[in-house]
C-alpha cells in the first residue's frame, strides 16, 4: 500500500489567454485541495433480477481548493479574476518522493477543465490573518488521470 503524505499535490491553472494550457502554478498558494466525482446512477434491472442493477451514467465532479491569495501578476488571484465566468484547464499531480512532478503509473497526472463560476478575491480572514480563500469550482469535463501525460 502506498501512502503518502498530502503535502506535494501540484496545481497548474490556465490562463484566460490561453485556457486550454495549464501554466500558472499555483502549487505554493494552496493549503488544501480536493477532487470530488460523482456518476448518474442508471438504472438497468431487468425481468427475472433479483435486485436492482445500476450502471454509470455522466460523470460530475468538483475541485475544492483552499489557497493564501496573492494579487502579482501571473498569480492566483490575477490567474482567477481574469478568467471569471470562463473555463480553464488544470492539472493535477499528488507528488511522491524526491521527484513530485515525475509521471508513472504510481503517481498520474489528473487533467479536466472547471469553470470559473464564484470568487471570493478579498478572502476570508480577520484581523492579522492571511487573505486566503476556500473555492468549490464545477468540473465541466470528466477527470482523465493519466500516468503518461506530463504535468
Amino acid at each position: 500500500m502506498a501512502i503518502y503524505l498530502n503535502n506535494l499535490v501540484k496545481v497548474k491553472l490556465a490562463t484566460a489567454a490561453a485556457p486550454t494550457v495549464p501554466s500558472i502554478d499555483i502549487s505554493d498558494h494552496v493549503s488544501a485541495v480536493t477532487i470530488t466525482q460523482t456518476f448518474d446512477e442508471l438504472e438497468v434491472t431487468a425481468m427475472g433480477d433479483t435486485a436492482h442493477k445500476f450502471a454509470a451514467g455522466l460523470q460530475a465532479a468538483t475541485l475544492t481548493i483552499d489557497f493564501f491569495n496573492d494579487w502579482a501578476t501571473s498569480q492566483v488571484m490575477q490567474t482567477l479574476n481574469a478568467a471569471a465566468g470562463t473555463t480553464l484547464a488544470v492539472s493535477m499531480i499528488t507528488g511522491t518522493g524526491s521527484a513530485p512532478t515525475t509521471v508513472s503509473a504510481a503517481n498520474p497526472t489528473y487533467q479536466f477543465s472547471i469553470l470559473v463560476n464564484n470568487l471570493t478575491p478579498v478572502g476570508n480572514g480577520g484581523v492579522a490573518d492571511e487573505a486566503a480563500s476556500s473555492l468549490s469550482f464545477t468540473i465541466n469535463t470528466a477527470v482523465t488521470v493519466s500516468p503518461t501525460v506530463v504535468y
